[in-house]
């Protein structure tokens, strides 16, 4: 079965994030979006050794957080990894890879990876953390998201700030060979941003640490509900500094 972790590597993540093998698939996902950076800075790092992206196996992501890194992570071994662990807790976990569909300027080839736990849509990456069943729409403070029915389903989403997406399904039931293509394929047509950048899912908000010309930002939602909020700068600093201080359980800048 893919993906899949060991036994005791998914217990230390589960440990790692405050959760129980037992606890809902939406209270894993949003405890693990607390704890492993999404973004662009490890899929890089790997093209500038000349390497393929990271994402075909699921203990990559996993390992190097426990280690201490604050490496961000793409759509891929983000997937793989948190699939992984709900593999491990006794979920029925696939794989599925989509299209990039909306819009006139969409590029022509931007994949992104999705899970699909006990037949419901789970996007970790662009949220919301909660599963959404085949025809339904899913709303939390951090995203929307429907799943539209179809020969090729359609995924449809929004974030705080954003303008709403939609990516068709391209493959169902990936494997690791399947991954490591599409990996191979992100090495030069990719939607993730050659700036540095890494995001979590803190208190329902979104959190994103970017690294500009005049030195890194924080920026967080405010306001309810994916449909209203807006995202605002409340600190700036050196982006590794600020990287660590996020990984380190405070938001600087923020109110307390």
């Amino acid at each position: 079965m893919y993906p899949r972790v060991d036994d005791a590597l998914a217990a230390d993540v589960l440990r790692a994030i405050g959760a129980a093998r037992h606890d809902a698939v939406e209270d894993v996902v949003v405890a693990f979006r607390a704890w492993l950076p999404a973004g662009s800075t490890a899929k890089w790092a790997a093209v500038d050794r000349g390497d393929r992206p990271p994402g075909a196996d699921p203990a990559t992501a996993l390992d190097a957080r426990l280690a201490g890194s604050w490496a961000s992570w793409s759509c891929w071994p983000y997937c793989t990894g948190l699939g992984g662990v709900l593999t491990a807790m006794g979920h029925d976990v696939r794989l599925l890879v989509e299209h990039l569909r909306h819009g006139n300027d969409a590029p022509l080839v931007d994949y992104h990876s999705v899970l699909v736990v006990d037949g419901e849509l789970v996007d970790p990456y662009l949220g919301p953390s909660a599963p959404i069943a085949p025809g339904a729409d899913v709303t939390r403070n951090d995203a929307w998201g429907s799943w539209v029915p179809g020969t090729r389903r359609d995924h449809l989403g929004l974030r705080a700030g954003s303008t709403p997406f939609r990516y068709r399904e391209l493959a169902d039931h990936l494997d690791a060979r399947d991954v490591t293509a599409f990996c191979a394929i992100s090495t030069t047509h990719t939607g993730v941003g050659r700036r540095r950048s890494a995001h979590w899912l803190r208190d329902d908000r979104i959190v994103t640490v970017r690294d500009c010309d005049d030195g890194g930002e924080v920026r967080t939602t405010i306001g309810d509900g994916p449909f209203a909020q807006r995202r605002q700068v409340i600190a700036r600093g050196d982006y590794d500094e600020l990287c660590a201080t996020v990984l380190g359980g405070t938001i600087p800048g923020a109110c307390s």
